[in-house]
């Protein structure tokens, strides 16, 4: 089942607010960058909402300098902490602080007898090798609904490689499948607690076999 019109003005007042923030990032974030020391853990106060969101990995804080794949996969320390890994984890991430400070979903607020999952839940390890969807319902203690939208398409032809990635609404992947029995397992130590927004769209991506 497809967003309705109301989900999809919720996407649209989301990308409304955050793309100038995006935007503005590739030009604030190297120079902010510049001004900061290897021991440093965030950007100066007025410049937080530029960084990731604050979650630690083996004791360090992620949210200039990477978590933990990011570190095993890319910049092991300490060469996370200079200023090209720096760049490249924020502009990857960006904006984290402030989607997750004022937009996103806290894991605790959802009700776990609101969520309604429609679709494949694993769909996000599929990496393209079928066509498939997901969608992810809940109601927050205050009332409010939110919803994501995930959905894979495999092309066919010449281009039977490469698939279509669509994700928006807010990251509830994270919780799909959850009710009322299971919800102890979606809050558990290491899951997380802020869901993010997310209005992604990637026309070709590579299928992985």
């Amino acid at each position: 089942m497809k967003p309705t019109l109301k989900q999809w003005l919720q996407v649209a007042k989301n990308f409304i607010i955050e793309l100038p923030l995006e935007i503005l990032a590739f030009f604030v974030v190297p120079i902010v960058l510049l001004f900061l020391k290897e021991s440093d853990d965030h950007l100066p106060g007025c410049f937080r909402w530029f960084e990731d969101a604050d979650d630690y990995y083996d004791g360090q804080s992620a949210a200039i300098n990477g978590d933990g794949g990011w570190r095993r996969d890319h910049f092991p320390p300490p060469k996370n902490r200079t200023y090209f890994a720096r760049l490249c984890w924020l502009l990857r991430n960006r904006i984290g602080y402030f989607s997750v400070k004022y937009l996103g979903v806290k894991v605790l607020d959802v009700q776990p007898a609101s969520v309604v999952t429609q679709g494949d839940v694993l769909i996000t390890q599929n990496k393209g090798r079928k066509s498939g969807f997901c969608k992810v319902e809940c109601r927050l203690k205050d009332g409010r609904e939110r919803f994501c939208y995930y959905r894979e398409i495999r092309y066919t032809g010449f281009l039977s490689g490469f698939y279509c990635r669509i994700y928006v609404g807010w990251k509830l992947m994270d919780i799909a499948g959850a009710n009322s029995e299971n919800w102890h397992e979606f809050i558990e130590d290491g899951d997380k607690k802020v869901l993010k927004t997310v209005w992604a769209f990637h026309p070709l991506k590579r299928v992985k076999q």
